[in-house]
């Protein structure tokens, strides 16, 4: 890479998040523009510089003005000689796939370092050295430190003219338009009522080590009851936030370390608990995350964060916290299981002095939080009633009372939302269309897709938990480790005749090292998967409103993109899946009990399930039991590690994100099945991974694995649809599969 190009790459990104970072903003964020590609013309330059720059300024509340940076960036760059167009275009684009947070103690160190002369670097290799310096977000640089930043990273250095650069920033900052920011409603009296329904509502549990089902930083964040450290960028519903750059909440900055052994976090002052219990603070922030993977928790939030983060935090004053980060494993996408709203089953803080008043037994279900709303009463599997916070030191909500309730049954919501009787609520994909048309409503899509997912549970096959109160898993094994006649997808890599080592070495793996009680278990699970016909099932089940789906991993790697593996696809060929059952040692088939839960219909399809089952049963003579029984009642198997029956479950994930805590080993919640540590590593490398491709590459690892050995078989998507009334005549929900940000609806009734 020349020395001019990674020149224009520096400026080019720190003009950009000088933008992005001026503040703590409280706007919306516009999607990421594309990058112009090399070689491109002035009019692709100047185009690819204006998307950025608007990109920029959307984020932007106060501090530097977009016209200050570029008088900064002309400054900086005065008297320097010329660069050509193709350096120009080149440096935008990779400025713009690197794209992350700076600060500005450190960012002009680490740019000049990684633009030194070395002959020896790739231009991948500057680029990734680019990124690690802009991982580093601290929000409130103002246009001198921007100016001073620039001018000694550029010191000492050959410079470049503005001849083409600067009258593209000049342009592009004079056409760029802000978006319309979230409504906020400072100071307006709330008026009116939302009623929204949704599929299910779990009773709060507010103490994180007990809350299972993810209450507070689920639903509490998504109806603004709780808030978080920080939330999401805001973006239009079905584009994907940025996983690097967060906006700020109860955190009003953050500094991470030059080590990355640890993050600072300033908590913003003024911000007052619900119930008069006084103002939030640090403690409030140490006791949540480390009371949520405590010995012992069954936290739905603590049990994702990655094993890095669950160093421990604490309180460096009254209004400072640290998070401290296990040595080199500081992760590139760490907000993205920190934050709240945005982002789904994350963290809500929770009050820590409330819980030593009043006692566990109380405050577990006492919702004490922060957010526009106040909850006045939080029924589980019934309702949540909650009233505007007036004068909310961030927003305060547009109408005066929300009302949640649950509506289990389809049917009921279809009915609920035809009727008035509620404003909003989540409809299957199925029904939406004849909803849309017969109420004259809006539907809103809602997060990614879930990819309904067969996990095979039963193959716990690591030899070692290092977080698990008894970390030998040989001399330990898994309760619903049963690999006998009765559970006959459930395979012994421990039996004799495998190599475990040599087994798990590569993909295929060597012949002579698989026993027969592995390859005949893969059959199996092979043969189930083979003979489901998941066209047939999108096509008659699912209306034509899905899409087939192969893998766990199906939202990063969707059939026809170019990361699928053709290897991946399973075709239905019942004929063949009668020969692997029969040389499995089933000719006959055998009983099976298959879980399928209706508690959650529009995450996970009864009726996709029921044809999986009857198509077991004609291709295979299987004896299948649908098991319909609550998601809450079976959920603690798959913590205590007893679950052994087939299920459907199956979340979608962005780009680089990993799987391996939910299929690796761990003393919390999972998919039924542990892979060897080999395997897991790999994925694992994604939570300290720079660079989003090579995370992508270790999840393509990762899932080779997975559908060698079959452990889960994907079937098909189920998207998620939310209809309003016409009367809802505002609503700006963030990025996520469920209902969220009620404080932006305005209402007409």
């Amino acid at each position: 890479m020349s020395r001019a190009r990674l020149i224009i790459a520096a400026v080019s990104l720190l003009a950009l998040f000088a933008l992005a970072t001026a503040c703590a903003s409280e706007e919306p964020a516009a999607p990421a523009p594309a990058p112009a590609p090399a070689g491109a013309t002035a009019e692709d330059i100047q185009k690819a510089m204006e998307a950025a720059v608007q990109q920029a300024t959307q984020s932007q509340q106060q501090g530097a003005s977009a016209e200050e940076v570029a008088a900064a960036v002309s400054q900086a760059m005065a008297a320097q000689p010329g660069v050509t167009q193709e350096d120009v275009a080149d440096a935008i684009a990779k400025a713009l796939a690197d794209r992350g947070g700076v600060t500005q103690a450190d960012m002009a160190n680490a740019i000049a370092s990684a633009l030194a002369e070395n002959q020896g670097d790739t231009e991948q290799q500057v680029a990734d050295a680019i990124a690690t310096a802009l991982r580093q977000q601290t929000p409130g640089l103002t246009e001198a430190e921007v100016s001073e930043a620039i001018a000694k990273a550029l010191a000492e250095r050959p410079g470049v003219s503005q001849e083409d650069i600067q009258a593209a920033v000049e342009s592009a900052v004079a056409k760029a338009v802000p978006a319309q920011p979230e409504p906020r409603a400072m100071g307006k009296e709330p008026q009116g009522e939302l009623v929204v329904g949704v599929p299910l509502l779990h009773p709060l549990v507010q103490l994180q080590e007990k809350d299972a089902n993810g209450t507070v930083g689920g639903p509490g964040t998504d109806f603004q009851i709780f808030e978080g450290i920080f939330r999401a960028q805001f973006t239009r519903p079905g584009v994907i936030p940025s996983q690097e750059v967060y906006e700020p909440e109860i955190a009003e900055s953050w500094t991470i370390a030059e080590d990355m052994n640890s993050a600072t976090l300033k908590i913003r002052r003024g911000i007052m608990w619900h119930e008069g219990y006084g103002e939030l603070k640090a403690e409030d922030v140490v006791f949540t995350f480390n009371n949520s993977f405590k010995t012992g928790s069954i936290s739905n939030a603590g049990e994702q964060l990655s094993p890095g983060h669950r160093a421990g935090w604490e309180v460096i004053d009254e209004f400072t916290a640290k998070m401290n980060v296990h040595e080199g494993q500081f992760s590139p996408t760490w907000g993205t299981l920190h934050g709240g709203l945005g982002w789904d089953s994350t963290f809500g803080i929770t009050c820590k002095h409330c819980y030593e008043e009043i006692g566990q037994e109380a405050f577990i279900t006492t919702p004490i939080g922060t957010g526009p709303f106040r909850a006045r009463r939080w029924i589980g599997n019934d309702v949540i009633d909650a009233e505007a916070v007036v004068d909310h030191w961030r927003i305060t909500p547009n109408v005066k009372i929300l009302k949640i309730f649950e509506y289990p049954e389809d049917a009921t919501r279809e009915a609920a939302i035809r009727t008035g009787e509620v404003d909003i609520t989540k409809i299957s994909v199925k029904k939406v269309a004849g909803i849309v048309e017969d109420t004259g409503g809006e539907a809103v899509p809602m997060g990614l897709p879930n990819p309904n997912t067969i996990y095979f549970s039963g193959n716990y096959w690591a030899k070692h938990c290092p977080e698990c109160p008894e970390p030998d898993l040989i001399a330990n094994p898994r309760p619903g480790f049963l690999p006998d006649m009765d559970h006959p997808w459930i395979g012994n890599p421990f039996a004799d005749g495998c190599d475990y080592d040599a087994m798990f070495s590569s993909v295929p793996p060597p012949a002579d090292a698989v026993c027969p009680e592995m390859e005949n278990a893969r059959k199996v699970r092979w043969a189930m998967s083979m003979a489901i016909d998941r066209q047939a099932i999108v096509d008659n089940v699912m209306d034509g409103f899905s899409d087939v789906a192969y893998t766990a991993m199906h939202t990063q790697f969707p059939p026809g993109t170019m990361n699928f593996q053709e290897e991946w696809t399973v075709p239905f060929d019942p004929a063949m899946a009668k020969q692997y059952l029969t040389e499995a040692g089933y000719p006959d088939g055998f009983p099976v009990v298959f879980w399928a839960t209706e508690s959650v219909p529009n995450t996970w399809d009864p009726e996709l399930a029921d044809a999986v089952a009857e198509m077991w049963r004609e291709h295979l003579n299987l004896d299948v039991t649908v098991d319909k029984s609550p998601y809450a009642s079976r959920r603690p198997e798959t913590v205590t590690k007893h679950m052994d029956v087939p299920w459907l479950h199956g979340w979608g994930l962005p780009p680089g994100g990993t799987k391996a805590p939910f299929f690796c080993p761990t003393p919390g919640h999972l998919g039924g099945a542990e892979l060897p540590a080999v395997v897991c590593d790999v994925n694992y490398m994604n939570d300290i991974e720079p660079n989003e491709q090579k995370r992508i590459e270790n999840s393509i690892y990762f899932q080779n694995y997975m559908s060698y050995w079959h452990i889960n078989a994907g079937v098909a998507t189920v998207k998620s649809f939310w209809v309003k009334l016409p009367t809802v005549v505002e609503w700006h929900p963030y990025w996520g599969s469920s209902f969220n940000n009620p404080a932006t609806v305005v209402i007409d009734k």
